[in-house]
């Protein structure tokens, strides 16, 4: 029985964070990368939508220091397969780190580079059953022109970032222009049945229809 003069974490109860997720974000401070992750709330509703499209093929654009990676990868089946893109090198490096520490590695692809030139490579690997772009937002539009044809029918796309640039309900342009671009498009595309979740800076879902 829940008394009623005690509050519940939410978090705690459906996103707690074990050592090895803290053990990341520990180190990737310690290296000194930027604290641009999604955090835990935000890694749970990633595997959620994996569930529910049961995916077994992700692709994730800016592994930065393998937290979200580790969240995606433990949401796939023993025999699933993330592919990660990852254009810094010590950002490569923390993240092959933290996959060897969640015990992931073997289920992990990291590629570095640059990802307009790296997603072609990744275009042997497709289909996917599901997305995460959590890279550079002005580059966005190009990265959707890729990644749509690389989706399979029914998968998700999914966003990080997405309210960013949002204010007082509107979207600043100005601050991002490759995100209102993307945005705009995603709108207007009718292969794809899209929303925008409030979660931390907003995640954005689109279902690919056709």
């Amino acid at each position: 029985m829940i008394r009623r003069d005690k509050k519940m974490d939410i978090q705690e109860l459906f996103a707690p964070e074990d050592d090895i997720l803290r053990w990341i974000q520990t180190e990737a401070r310690h290296n000194g990368l930027p604290s641009i992750s999604l955090n835990a709330e935000e890694g749970r509703l990633l595997q959620v939508l994996m569930k529910s499209v049961n995916a077994q093929k992700a692709l994730e654009l800016g592994a930065l220091g393998g937290y979200s990676g580790t969240w995606i990868a433990r949401a796939l089946p023993a025999n699933g397969r993330l592919f990660t893109l990852e254009i810094s090198s010590k950002h490569a490096q923390v993240a092959r780190a933290a996959y060897e520490r969640a015990g992931i590695a073997e289920r992990v692809t990291l590629v570095e580079g640059d990802a307009n030139h790296t997603l072609r490579q990744m275009e042997r690997e497709a289909p996917f059953d599901f997305v995460l772009m959590d890279a550079d937002p002005e580059s966005y539009p190009a990265y959707f022109q890729a990644i749509a044809p690389m989706l399979r029918v029914g998968g998700m796309l999914t966003a990080h970032n997405a309210l960013e640039g949002t204010s007082g309900g509107g979207f600043d342009a100005g601050r991002s222009r490759g995100m209102a671009a993307f945005l705009t498009e995603l709108a207007k595309d009718n292969a794809f049945t899209t929303v925008v979740m409030p979660y931390g800076s907003g995640t954005l879902i689109a279902v690919k229809n056709t």
